[in-house]
């Protein structure tokens, strides 16, 4: 979601970094980008206080860490706190594995996962029984380790299309309330996505973290709006994106309520697109959220590469806002994500402004992993929340052309992406190889790696980096060539790449689809 070991000291919580200072030129920024949203918000003007920058957030999807402890409570604990202990995590944010549909604890607002088709998991409810309630046990042991513990709300998600045991009884009881298989431009949703614009959605999904909130002591909550879009029909996102603001305000007063009852600041923090122009398609009036002071942090994307981060933070940081954008690979083809892309991409962006790393779809317990995860990932918590212990630890680091397609889940996501594209002859195509990190530092030498489908050995493709032609490509696999090149070829900044299709061998008549441009940067 390893034998027990006794528990470590936990480490020490870092303070709170000192406030960068910012041009002016920012509240510009901030006006024109809210210019752009409708004008409905029922909150008044007023910055989010000043709250703790996380170095590191977890995202623990708790299915995978729970089912592989077999009822085992100790092994419970052990497969999710003890890859965070000694580490740069400062926050986890908790999933019950349920997907925000049902419920994988005690719950009289969302039924149990696979109540409705009389499958639920006998070793949770013996857990309960004995008083050991998840969300109790989570709370308790991050306290032990002094890291914040969110409760992560997956809003819409969407694995009951094909999980069966997570399909709740509202959803067979009121297909009205559900969007259905519709298209949004080139991708279809899946049947049981929700419709937010029905009121009795939303109520039920306020409902359900209204309990959460009087019953369990989290430090926040963080509303997952990445799983997942689409949220309104077709063509009425921006006619009801305010629906959405309207909820997010409810859960805002919520944890203000709370907050008041437990003498501290409740959190909240949303997950929602890679860019400004993809949450506005879907609805998110993010520049509003944190205009009006609703959120704490903003999570950006969901294995998307290229994260415009600087978009982001020239609207948050006047407002005391943190940005995190997300590490995970899976949808852009990178499953799961390499040691040496993982150390690139958080590097491009620290160096981009981010606040903050957040990880997500990371299983590092070691026993019984059935996520088969990479192994290295336990040994990166220490140091992918400061970009220098980055740069000292890691001997490889690669930075790739972001590549993907929008889906049925993300409707708006690689809004950028060129790959995969097919190559033809006499149409070049032009792409971005983003690396903000000074690569001359870190390495004389780069190699650049090309991959394309059914690639001919007599195939010729001309390559050019800043309008600059490479030779000396030698192949490095199957579809696959590659060139030594001096690290001083590759600025710091977005880095134009064309790729052009010269000559097509005729030994094969599959087309040529370009797949993926990789820059490896090895230390001597």
């Amino acid at each position: 979601m390893p034998s027990r070991r006794p528990a470590p000291r936990p480490a020490p919580r870092p303070a709170p970094h000192p406030a960068r200072h910012h041009a002016l030129v920012v509240v510009a920024c901030v006006a024109a980008s809210l210019a752009l949203l409708p004008a409905r918000c029922p909150a008044a003007d007023r910055p989010a206080p000043q709250t703790q920058r996380y170095r590191l957030i977890f995202n623990s999807d708790g299915h995978a860490v729970f089912k592989d402890a077999n009822g085992d409570l100790d092994q419970w604990i052990e497969n999710l706190f003890a890859p965070l202990e000694n580490s740069d995590v400062d926050a986890l944010f908790w999933c019950d594995g349920a997907g925000g549909n049902t419920a994988n604890y005690d719950s009289k607002v969302l039924e149990r996962s696979g109540a409705r088709v009389g499958k639920t998991d006998p070793r949770l409810q013996a857990l309960i029984d004995a008083g050991n309630d998840p969300p109790l046990v989570v709370v308790r042991e991050a306290r032990k380790r002094k890291i914040d513990v969110f409760y992560s709300f997956r809003i819409n998600d969407i694995h009951d299309a094909f999980l069966v045991d997570e399909r709740p009884t509202f959803k067979i009881k009121h297909p009205e309330w559900l969007i259905g298989k519709k298209k949004y431009g080139n991708v279809t949703s899946y049947e049981t996505a929700l419709n937010f614009a029905i009121p009795q959605v939303r109520e039920l999904k306020y409902r359900a973290m209204e309990e959460v909130f009087t019953k369990y002591d989290f430090d926040g909550l963080e509303i997952d709006f990445l799983r997942g879009a689409p949220y309104f029909l077709p063509g009425t996102a921006q006619k009801h994106a305010h629906l959405l603001t309207e909820l997010l305000t409810r859960y805002r007063k919520l944890l203000d309520r709370q907050s008041k009852k437990r003498g501290r600041r409740l959190q909240l923090a949303v997950r929602v697109d890679e860019s400004v122009a993809a949450c506005r398609r879907d609805g998110f009036e993010i520049a509003r959220w944190i205009q009006h002071g609703l959120v704490d942090h903003v999570i950006l994307g969901s294995g998307v590469v290229d994260i415009e981060v600087a978009e982001f933070t020239r609207l948050a940081r006047p407002q005391g806002v943190h940005i995190y954008p997300c590490l995970y690979g899976w949808p852009s083809k990178y499953s799961p994500i390499s040691r040496q892309l993982a150390a690139g991409t958080a590097l491009n962006y620290w160096n981009q402004g981010a606040s903050g790393i957040y990880l997500f779809n990371w299983f590092p317990h070691t026993k019984n992993n059935s996520e088969s995860s990479g192994a290295w990932m336990p040994s990166m918590l220490d140091r992918l929340g400061h970009p220098a212990a980055l740069r000292k630890g890691e001997n490889h680091l690669m930075f790739v052309v972001d590549r993907g397609r929008p889906a049925g889940e993300y409707p708006s996501n690689w809004l950028h992406c060129v790959l995969p594209e097919r190559l033809v002859t006499g149409k070049p195509i032009t792409l971005r190889l983003r690396v903000r990190e000074d690569i001359s530092k870190h390495a004389p030498t780069a190699t650049l790696t090309i991959q394309v489908d059914s690639l001919q050995a007599e195939d010729v493709i001309a390559v050019t980096i800043n309008g600059k032609p490479l030779s000396g490509f030698q192949p490095s696999g199957k579809d696959r060539i590659s060139v030594v090149i001096p690290s001083g070829r590759v600025p710091v900044g977005d880095n134009r790449v064309t790729l052009a299709l010269t000559r097509e061998a005729g030994t094969s008549k599959a087309p040529r689809i370009a797949r993926a441009v990789e820059l490896d940067v090895r230390k001597k």
